[in-house]
């Protein structure tokens, strides 16, 4: 297993890391070693879980050795929710808190936890839902589950649970449990039978572990903090899939009370008395008084009243108050901060009381716990300073024939956050060492830090692990009758725009391989689209829905989330298929679809994004949002220009963006992965709109004037990810040869200690290249298989695996500083093959010595005319370069050697890898090269640095010269 020393911590890492994988682990080390907070943005496929793991685990092992659970000698385990906080048994050192979205996403993290090398004790948190192994509490649901176990968990005669008893002995002889990686179905497993608790069982080891993954509820939600043993004094918390956190935290922190759940409090205040007073004689039930419960339905009586009585001048506007206006609603009903706390406890013992009656009768909990929830949200430990970021809104909605006929008006009471920064900061303020939000979408980072109100010095927006050639990436701004392609609300319900974007489409079918996933908008236009491409109507030949069906069968994402699990099976079912070429899948930016899902190889060969997903705004919530942030820029210090805080249309599009960025991560899956991003839009020409997306697309983007270009490219794109293997196997050599660009802060490891590679030394890339491992997996092992000779390459062929390269007879040896010409046995073109094994400076310096050759290709391979047979056999291994003479070669690397020395001297390291990663993109025939021209010019500029903009424009090829003097210009005069 190769170990990597990055900055003076030493990583193993189950394969060979990609250089963009190191400069992950980097980052991660360098937060943690600084005790501050990251923005870490990796695509999907680039490893980024277990570089994170690895790098973080490591850290943690250099301040001392995991902890082991210590036995307790006797068998008395607290087990309740009012524990006290316990000292951790790892001597102090700093837990860390691993959150993701949901359990399935933690279920892979623990899988990729298994293939590292570090056994930290560690342990998963989950609901009763997902633990209780009770037959008789197991199959209820939410507050009904929860209270029926607490009920049974006070050991009332014959009613108690026997796995919960069961715990402590357990506990008392495993105390080895979470000293190997667990997940949740291992701990069910072991309470299944008549075995202990496995909820209780992770209540009482997770005071204990290292490292405890956990939902993200866990932690936004203050009620589900409050339950965390954990010691959170310079702990790391690190939030996996964090593109939505912030909406996630705002949610968390805001309510929404429809007047049917009132009602249906009414209903259970009422019945809560009945049960009272038939119990009233009980010794048992002694406390039961069911005049509280009295006074409680009177006091939801009265609520439901003052919310029908608030003014509503127009009904699509609602009614808008401050946040600090609820105090005034609850006040004239008698609940304050002084009385709120009765009031709860009285609601929390109705909603216990009724569970008992209906345990076996129903799955649903009780509505009384909306109201429990409300009032522990608005009445928090604080006080009420955090109403100031709320709004108080009551919106009515349209009336169904029912409440018409009793005289009823529908309307819901919201109190909505839209700061979403206090949550974090209330984790921030418990003495949190690090917070690491990391994601493979969280572009743009700007507004993502200033809506959750922390500050993020380290941030890291990666590129990916694929070759230039396996991702094509284009916008279409007109379609196949050269009519303009916009989604607009002036334009997206002009029929003309629909059976364009239709028309498109279906040629998309035809040229796209497998899996095509159509993002549209919003479900409002994609059900107008498909309507109206299904009408035919107004047409005598085939409806463009028929045209589609012909060449792909369709799936189109439910509106209701419960039906999607079918939706995802009708399509797998539909890509196996072999009748058709395939199936699409219409789906909505925002949706299940778009939201972590994984479309790898054939199940996603292309992905269309129709438009820009802007949330509607008229919606109440996303318009006082925006008025939100405009006040908050106004009442803003001088500390920051107005520019650079957050206003109302710059959150709005920036949203847009992200909803956009993830949708377009279903297509490239992992390091062998391929594929298209169309976009269906003329806005994607914008630079402002090109600027938002994620940062490893841009160099791919490529604007196409006329629909034909589109298809043209397109379909040789796939023709040649299909068919040319070898072409994508050169730029897996290439990739590899590529220069490595280390942090300056990272040490070298020791004389004699071969076995820690220091991340900036250049490795065996040959003897890399016999076993490429891909991003996430394992090296492929050894095995027989048929070879093939391509361009001078033996290539292995081996089942199920990566093909193994040999070096053909004719190659020279890789010992020499010198680049050797190769032929590689092609009748028009020979390559410069850059040496695999140079020291850095080499490879670095043949790189920039390339970049000024007469073709720009991909990286470390460079085209050069065929040497005419009567200037020399054609046959010959070793070549000249025409015209150069014997020193030619020498003479270009000593310029560009010098050149790179001046650079190194100017740039900071994250510069001087972003320099580095711009010469890479003048190798992609695809990229754009004025853009990636202009983002060079903007490196070099500066009175320090204007030698630089001088001495590169030397290894600019003639015919591009114009263009880079005129990006100096431009910059300069931006400039004043």
């Amino acid at each position: 297993m190769p170990v990597y020393s990055i900055r003076g911590i030493n990583v193993d890492f189950p394969f060979e890391a990609y250089p963009s994988q190191i400069t992950y682990m980097d980052r991660v080390i360098e937060s943690l070693q600084n005790k501050c907070h990251a923005l870490l943005e990796s695509p999907t496929g680039t490893g980024k879980t277990l570089c994170l793991l690895c790098a973080t685990l490591a850290w943690r092992k250099s301040l001392g050795s995991f902890s082991t659970r210590k036995d307790r000698s006797n068998g008395d385990f607290p087990l309740t929710d009012s524990d006290p906080q316990t000292s951790q048994q790892s001597g102090g050192f700093p837990t860390i808190v691993y959150a993701s979205r949901t359990h399935s996403q933690l279920r892979q993290v623990i899988k990729e936890l298994k293939r590292c090398s570090y056994r930290p004790k560690m342990l998963v948190l989950g609901s009763r839902e997902q633990l209780c192994v009770n037959e008789e509490v197991n199959s209820l649901r939410g507050k009904a589950l929860s209270n029926a176990c607490q009920y049974l968990c006070k050991k009332r005669g014959k009613l108690q649970c026997n796995h919960f008893n069961r715990v402590p002995e357990y506990l008392k002889h495993n105390s080895h449990i979470g000293d190997e990686p667990v997940d949740i179905e291992d701990l069910v497993n072991i309470g299944k039978g008549s075995g202990p608790c496995p909820y209780y069982i992770t209540r009482e080891v997770h005071k204990d572990v290292d490292i405890l993954f956990t939902p993200y509820n866990y932690l936004i939600s203050n009620a589900y903090r409050k339950h965390l043993k954990v010691t959170w004094s310079n702990s790391v918390l690190i939030f996996d899939e964090a593109h939505n956190l912030e909406g996630l935290c705002a949610d968390s922190a805001s309510f929404d009370l429809p007047s049917y759940h009132l009602s249906a409090c009414v209903s259970e205040a009422e019945e809560c008395v009945k049960l009272a007073s038939s119990r009233r004689g009980s010794l048992n039930e002694g406390s039961t008084n069911p005049e509280h419960f009295a006074i409680l339905k009177g006091l939801v009586l009265k609520l439901q009243e003052l919310i029908s009585k608030v003014p509503i001048p127009r009904r699509d506007e609602g009614f808008t108050k401050p946040g600090p206006y609820i105090y005034e609603m609850l006040k004239s009903l008698n609940i304050t901060h002084e009385t709120a706390p009765n009031l709860i406890s009285t609601l929390e013992e109705a909603t216990v009381l009724l569970d008992e009656k209906l345990r076996k009768g129903t799955n649903a909990g009780s509505k009384l716990e909306i109201i429990v929830d409300m009032l522990k949200l608005i009445f928090r430990e604080n006080g009420s300073s955090h109403a100031d970021v709320y709004r108080v809104h009551v919106q009515e909605h349209e009336q169904n024939p029912t409440d018409i006929i009793k005289g009823k008006v529908s309307r819901t009471l919201s109190w909505w956050c839209f700061n979403p920064g206090i949550t974090m900061q209330d984790i921030a303020n418990k003495g949190v060492g690090t917070i690491i939000l990391t994601s493979g979408t969280l572009s743009p980072m700007d507004s993502l830090a200033q809506e959750l109100k922390l500050d993020f010095p380290i941030r890291l927006e990666n590129p990916h692990v694929i070759s230039s050639n396996q991702l094509w990436a284009g916008v279409v701004s007109t379609g196949p009758s050269g009519r303009v392609l916009n989604s607009s609300y002036r334009n997206r319900d002009e029929p003309e725009y629909k059976q364009e974007l239709g028309n498109a489409i279906v040629n998309f079918s035809r040229v796209v391989p497998d899996g095509l996933l159509v993002f549209f908008p919003s479900y409002y236009l994609m059900d107008r689209c498909i309507a109206f491409w299904k009408d035919g109507s107004h047409r005598n030949s085939m409806t463009v829905w028929e045209r589609i069906c012909k060449l792909k069968k369709p799936v189109i994402e439910p509106r209701d989330s419960s039906l999607f699990p079918a939706a995802m099976l009708d399509f797998s079912k539909k890509l196996q298929d072999r009748s058709i070429s395939g199936a699409v899948f219409f789906a909505v930016c925002r949706g299940k679809v778009s939201e972590g899902l994984d479309f790898a190889d054939g199940a996603g060969r292309a992905v269309v994004i129709t438009g820009l997903p802007y949330a509607k705004v008229t919606d109440p919530k996303i318009k006082l949002k925006r008025e939100f942030l405009d006040e908050q820029v106004q009442v803003s210090d001088a500390k920051l220009p107005r520019s650079a805080l957050l206003s109302g249309s710059m959150w709005y599009s920036q949203e847009a963006a992200r909803a956009v960025n993830q949708a377009i991560g279903r297509v490239i899956r992992h390091r062998h992965d391929y594929g298209a991003i169309i976009f269906c839009d003329d806005r994607f020409e914008q630079p402002s709109q090109q600027s938002k997306i994620s940062l490893w697309i841009r160099p791919y983007v490529k604007c196409y004037p006329r629909y034909g270009e589109v298809i043209s490219d397109l379909a040789r794109f796939f023709r040649t990810e299909r068919s040319n293997i070898p072409a994508s196997l050169v730029n897996d050599i290439v990739s590899t040869s590529l220069p490595k660009v280390l942090t300056k802060d990272a040490p070298t490891p020791t004389a004699g200690s071969s076995s820690v590679k220091n991340d900036g030394v250049a490795r065996n890339e040959l003897s890399r290249l016999e076993a490429l491992p891909p991003a996430n997996r394992a090296s492929p092992s050894e095995c027989g298989g048929s070879s093939v000779k391509w361009k001078g390459l033996t290539i292995l062929q081996r089942k199920g695996k990566m093909p193994r390269i040999v070096k053909a007879e004719g190659m020279q040896a890789c010992s020499s500083v010198k680049a050797k010409l190769v032929e590689l046995s092609d009748e028009e073109t020979t390559c410069e093959v850059v040496d695999l094994e140079c020291d850095k400076q080499t490879c670095e310096t043949e790189t920039l010595a390339a970049s000024s050759g007469n073709c720009f290709n991909t990286m470390g391979l460079v085209k050069k005319r065929k040497v005419p047979e009567s200037q020399g056999s054609g046959s010959s291994s070793v070549s000249k370069e025409k015209g150069s003479g014997g020193g030619g070669g020498d003479k270009k690397e000593a310029t560009a050697s010098a050149f790179l020395s001046q650079v190194k001297e100017k740039l900071n390291a994250e510069e001087y890898n972003k320099f580095i990663g711009y010469m890479q993109a003048l190798k992609k025939k695809e990229t754009n090269l004025a853009t990636v021209m202009q983002s060079i010019v903007q490196l070099f500029c500066g009175k320090e640095r204007d030698h630089l903009l001088i001495g590169f424009k030397d290894f600019v090829p003639v015919k591009y010269r114009p263009a880079y003097e005129q990006c100096i210009k431009t910059t300069k005069r931006d400039a004043l």
